[in-house]
């Protein structure tokens, strides 16, 4: 959010400039500090007395907003705070009194209402009234989270995390009807752990709000309803909807449809170009921080006022108790293997994720006793016994590491640019062997990605584990660029540190219980239909994410025998083709356009190019061909380590093993 709020400044007309930054990561701080042409502070109050800055905009994660919002005021700043303002009704009025006796201004980030569509509709309300029904409808796809497979505390703090949005809309469009003396209540509620619904009441007017991290599509909407007509305001695609009549007479009932239906079409196109030529920032953000530049500087009425504040807040308040609540009261899931306290301990990065786990899974049933280390916490996950909360971007203490009989390293920047994955994928795997140096744990098993190996010379080349890494990864993208460097710091350093490793490079992993297409196979473009590159025969390696996970927990227990390097792939699934199968076997009933994949390449760097352009920059190179190209594998390996693990199965376990210990054991 905070580059988001520097992208929005250069768009603000008020003369300001940026002279301070402080992060709790350092590498992070440094880096924005660049962007930002600002100098880098170890401390809040150290930046507070030093730079002395009018407006502190406060970017930390939900839940800690207060504090910082709390000592920029101390000292004298105005402050914009971003959503949600604060937890509680009590720290809310706390920071307004306090704004208020130092005849400073502060701000949440409640951007929407600035955004065109949503002031386009409130304008237009006059002509629907009286109104009598507001209707904040949004559904959002978690990008970083399996709803699948995800517990209920953490589904919960997802959807309170987006609550505020479709809650700040909805009384923003209610308050004109009610002033600021009235109140508006919650009349019902009904909360689950990845949906709301609640029903809140101004006088007459009724607002509907509907919450949900499982429904589709992806919708973010404001509708108003009144004795006029309906207006619908999308912040996805930024249109007014809405003839804005009664739709009573036989005219008006035959060409509402078709005047909508221009509307969203045209409106959306339109929408679509200008976010395309813009660059994509926050619908409403820089409308909103420049307004409160503008009520800074020329000492006007804050662009978001105190009465609408509190009302947020003590609604937000009470409708997140709700949907904790209702998560608190769903049992957690239990883990098939019971594990005791003198159990062997796998430390584990990254088991919050994907592939993570499904390692944290295997490792628990060979018996393990797993601890998680990460940036936060999967409590509802059986399967990791005890987190220790870290940025591995910044210093690990050794301490994190100790009574390790096994470290594996899963953890790695999924997006965003270079600067993300050189924090997260190659800072982060250096600050661990060099963890596990100082503590003296010996054993690390790191998950790379078979898409570090040098591109194909030929079309026909069988690469292996004998294929060496790419030579210049960075035109190959930043996932690749990460990981390549990640891998080189493991080869390079870890015997230096003392550590033994055991690399494993899994394929394209699939989930059988929810398929999605692998980005190098394609993408769903529109219902049943998908988007293939290149044709079905196709070399496409991929893998289970289930099996991956069995295997690397097989090469963590079975150490000694694993090999070196591993490049991960199921045997069965060579092919586009044998992938699909593999889909219409469990259910998936898809349609796929094959497109050449030598067409798509060309087609990703022109765009990228006139993108670039467009903002009078030069792109950075992407070899788009070597990325998308298919390439051959030689699954040997992967046989034997797959009939190794079936034996393995079959055979004595660690479980077994363990037995001596008594009750304190597995």
């Amino acid at each position: 959010m905070a580059r988001l709020h520097l992208q929005a400044l250069r768009r603000v007309s008020i003369p300001h400039a940026v002279v301070a930054v402080y992060d709790a990561n350092p590498t992070a701080a440094a880096d924005f500090a660049q962007l930002a042409g600002a100098r880098v502070y170890e401390s809040l109050g150290e930046l507070l007395e030093a730079a002395r800055p009018q407006i502190v905009h406060v970017c930390t994660p939900a839940g800690t907003h207060f504090e910082p919002a709390h000592r920029a005021l101390l000292a004298g700043a105005n402050v914009y705070v971003e959503k949600p303002f604060v937890e509680t009704q009590r720290e809310a009025e706390s920071l307004l009194a306090l704004a208020q006796e130092r005849d400073l201004k502060i701000c949440a980030g409640h951007q929407l209402v600035r955004e065109p569509s949503f002031t386009t509709v409130l304008s237009a309300v006059p002509g629907l009234a009286p109104v009598r029904l507001v209707d904040s409808h949004f559904t959002f796809r978690p990008p970083h989270i399996q709803l699948h497979r995800s517990g209920p505390g953490t589904l919960a703090e997802q959807l309170v995390d987006v609550l505020p949005h479709p809650l700040y809309c909805l009384i923003a469009a209610l308050e004109p009807w009610v002033g600021d003396a009235a109140a508006i209540e919650i009349d019902s509620v009904s909360a689950t752990a990845s949906d709301l619904h609640a029903l809140l009441r101004a006088g007459d007017i009724y607002g509907r709000l509907y919450v949900s991290l499982t429904a589709r599509p992806v919708a973010s909407t404001l509708s108003v309803s009144g004795q006029g007509g309906t207006l619908t305001a999308d912040f996805v695609r930024a249109t007014v909807v809405g003839a804005g009549n009664q739709g009573t007479e036989v005219l008006e009932k035959i060409a509402n449809p078709l005047v909508e239906a221009w509307q969203q079409g045209w409106r959306t196109v339109r929408s679509v170009a200008t976010r395309v030529l813009r660059g994509g920032d926050y619908p409403g953000l820089a409308e909103l921080i420049g307004a409160f530049y503008q009520s800074v500087s020329g000492g006007t009425a804050c662009p978001i006022n105190s009465v609408h504040l509190k009302r947020v807040t003590t609604i937000y308040e009470r409708l997140a108790w709700e949907i904790r609540r209702s998560a608190a009261d769903r049992p957690r899931p239990a883990s098939s293997v019971s594990v005791g306290r003198r159990a062997p301990l796998a430390v584990l990065t990254g088991a919050r994720g994907f592939l993570g786990r499904q390692i944290a899974r295997a490792l628990t049933e060979r018996g393990y006793r797993v601890r998680g280390l990460g940036r936060s916490a999967e409590r509802d996950d059986p399967n990791v016994h005890e987190w220790q909360l870290m940025d591995l971007s910044r210093e690990i203490d050794p301490a994190a590491l100790a009574g390790a009989e096994v470290v594996v390293h899963a953890a790695a920047e999924a997006s965003g640019g270079y600067d993300a994955h050189q924090r997260n994928s190659i800072d982060a795997t250096r600050n661990l062997l060099a963890a596990m140096s100082r503590g003296g744990a010996r054993r690390l098993v790191y998950i790379s990605s078979m898409s570090v190996l040098r591109p194909p010379r030929t079309p026909w080349e069988r690469q292996n584990e004998d294929t060496p890494l790419a030579p210049n990864p960075r035109p190959l993208g930043a996932y690749t660029w990460g990981k390549t460097l990640a891998e080189a710091i493991v080869a390079r350093e870890a015997e230096p540190a003392r550590v033994t490793t055991r690399i494993i490079r899994p394929a394209a992993l699939l989930d059988w219980d929810n398929i999605e297409f692998p980005g190098l196979l394609g993408r769903r473009l529109y219902g049943r239909w998908y988007l293939g590159l290149g044709r079905p025969s196709l070399p496409l390696t991929a893998c289970d994410v289930a099996v991956a996970g069995d295997v690397i927990a097989w090469c963590a227990a079975r150490f000694e025998e694993a090999p070196l390097i591993l490049n991960l792939m199921d045997p069965r699934l060579m092919t586009r083709q044998e992938i699909l199968r593999a889909f219409r076997e469990r259910g998936w009933n898809g349609r796929v356009l094959w497109t050449p994949i030598s067409l798509m390449a060309v087609m990703i760097v022109t765009l990228k190019t006139a993108l670039a352009l467009s903002r009078f920059a030069w792109p950075e190179r992407l070899a788009a061909w070597s990325v998308l190209r298919p390439r051959r594998f030689a699954p040997d390996l992967s046989e034997q380590v797959l009939r190794s693990l079936t034996k393995d199965r079959d055979g004595a376990s660690l479980v077994d093993r363990l037995e001596p210990l008594g009750t304190d054991g597995v």
